[in-house]
């Protein structure tokens, strides 16, 4: 074909294809190439901000969901420069009575939060909600078996496994024996009905979560391990459990002060990161089958915060990482990470090495990595 005929337009078959499927062809693009392909032409570009098409395609991170502890009842969004700015992250749209809310837990989306001023955290005090649809819901107060007060609350959700979400509440309770009973009651959003569980484990695990591909994880508060739970039926009485060991070293607590690592979600496998022992390397690993860890990426962090120290010792003999990995996105190609000796909060591109600010100070809580989901739940209201 000769150059005339390009500028002239003679010679090219030219097809124009539904917006449908174009969006469907979009949707299958890692974020990253999406954002590349926005620039192609104006009607690509309108389908990032249309909401019917914008559910469909690849998700944009916002931030860091935040509450400054004892400083005041607001929900805080620590915004991603390509952060979504229509989202009203301080959950205005959530009738919250006499008691504010306080967020719990996030899940790929959706928010957990109990109505602050209550004396106990009760599962009848639970809210879920997706702040990208405003929707929500206060969890039903009748429940099977007896009631858990002092529980802790899991939000779980993955959209790659199902459309519906499910809420874990445990309490423990010493055994005779040894150990403990755990008292387990599991909300399903598909018919908003609980089921009451009953399991013994001789270890009480309530450290960082997440939920991949039907199966809740759960990290020891003190051993270098994971308790998997699969997501019941509503009619099934017991909870499929076992315990899988964490790759990297073990943070023995007579010896570190720092967190145990990272959990996060990745297409469907869990993932964790984990600084290597001079903390100058990240190690991230993937979950193949059911307790086999392979080495997915080993990140340098050798002058990312423009020191060559970054393992300490505390006043009282401790070691100490000046970073701690607060959340990873292995699909967006981020890490989150916390400073500790400039006191901010940065995310930490994997491809280019470079950090870019997202808070000022590192108070308790540190908050929740947010990414917006735009699809809408039946069980939730307007």
């Amino acid at each position: 074909m000769l150059k005339g005929d390009i500028e002239s337009g003679q010679g090219m078959a030219t097809t124009m294809l539904p917006d449908d499927l174009v969006v469907d062809i979009l949707s299958r693009l890692p974020l990253k190439s999406f954002c590349r392909f926005k620039c192609v032409c104006k009607s690509w570009l309108a389908f990032s901000s249309d909401p019917h098409y914008r559910q469909k395609l690849p998700r944009t991170p916002s931030g860091l969901l935040y509450q400054k502890d004892g400083l005041g009842t607001a929900i805080h969004l620590a915004r991603l420069p390509s952060s979504d700015r229509d989202i009203d992250t301080t959950l205005g749209f959530v009738p919250c009575h006499e008691y504010p809310l306080e967020i719990k837990d996030v899940s790929n989306g959706l928010l957990l939060s109990y109505r602050k001023g209550k004396t106990r955290a009760e599962i009848s005090n639970a809210i879920v909600c997706n702040p990208a649809t405003e929707e929500w819901m206060a969890l039903p107060h009748t429940q099977p078996g007896p009631t858990i007060r002092s529980s802790l609350l899991w939000l779980c959700f993955d959209p790659l496994w199902s459309q519906h979400f499910y809420v874990f509440g445990a309490g423990w309770s010493l055994i005779p024996s040894g150990g403990f009973k755990a008292e387990v009651k599991v909300f399903f959003s598909k018919d908003s009905t609980w089921s009451h569980c009953l399991y013994e484990t001789h270890d009480a695990f309530s450290g960082g979560s997440v939920f991949v591909n039907g199966v809740l994880y759960v990290q020891h508060v003190w051993a270098h391990s994971l308790l998997a739970l699969d997501a019941p039926d509503t009619c099934s009485q017991l909870i499929n459990d076992r315990t899988i060991q964490l790759p990297g070293f073990p943070n023995k607590r007579e010896r570190f002060d720092c967190p145990d690592g990272c959990l996060c979600g990745s297409s469907g496998v869990l993932c964790y990161a984990q600084q290597e022992l001079d903390g100058c390397m990240m190690r991230i690993w993937s979950l193949e089958g059911s307790d086999r860890w392979v080495v997915k990426h080993r990140l340098s962090m050798d002058g990312v915060f423009g020191r060559d120290m970054l393992l300490r010792t505390d006043s009282e003999g401790f070691w100490y990482f000046d970073d701690d990995i607060l959340a990873f996105d292995l699909e967006r190609e981020l890490v989150i990470l916390v400073d500790r000796i400039a006191d901010k909060v940065f995310s930490f591109s994997m491809s280019t090495g470079k950090l870019s600010k997202i808070r000022d100070d590192i108070q308790w809580p540190l908050g929740y990595y947010y990414v917006p989901y735009y699809c809408k739940f039946p069980a939730l209201a307007r």
